[in-house]
């Protein structure tokens, strides 16, 4: 029976690997999304944007089959539900989509709650060139995170220069940009 456990354990972590795979590829294509109002968007790419419910239907289907299949056996009771407090939280680590304002950055939410950084308060801006994410901190803490999983980086990195240039050290972001002098 443990065999059989494990098989499907095995299934699903291929299938979260290959849709992982994707997600990670996704964020080299696309382009931000400029808005009526001003605003630009830095959305999910269509790829990562689809593989993220993949993965959580997988593991949502997965945890349901093993509880339903457990007949009260503890390990299937336990794969069950620790598979389904796994689906909850990827639900909740959904990447939020990332909007430049005049006033400053905003991200947006699916299932949680919104977060504004105003240009003014920024205090720190971290960019990963290894795993491609740009994290702003203001100063109440406040993390905005433009993910790998997002469109148009250099985009993003221009922004941040136009909107924070005089507070930004001589060499930001320290790569290559493309538009950027």
């Amino acid at each position: 029976m443990i065999w059989k456990i494990l098989l499907g354990i095995a299934r699903l972590v291929f299938w979260i690997v290959l849709a992982w795979i994707v997600i990670g590829r996704a964020g080299k294509r696309g382009s931000a999304r400029v808005l009526g109002d001003g605003r630009i968007e830095f959305a999910q790419n269509r790829l990562a944007f689809w593989a993220w419910p993949l993965i959580i239907v997988l593991l949502a289907w997965t945890a349901l089959k093993e509880l339903i299949q457990s007949h009260g056996e503890p390990l299937q009771l336990v794969a069950g539900v620790g598979l389904g407090l796994g689906t909850l939280s990827l639900i909740f680590l959904l990447p939020g989509t990332v909007v430049v304002t005049a006033e400053g950055l905003e991200q947006i939410y699916w299932f949680w709650k919104n977060k504004r950084i105003c240009w003014e308060n920024i205090v720190e801006i971290e960019t990963g060139q290894k795993d491609r994410t740009v994290t702003m901190i203001g100063a109440d803490g406040t993390k905005i995170v433009h993910s790998r999983q997002m469109v148009d980086r250099p985009r993003f990195l221009l922004e941040l220069k136009q909107h924070c240039g005089e507070e930004l050290p001589p060499d930001f972001p320290r790569e290559p940009i493309d538009g950027m002098e």
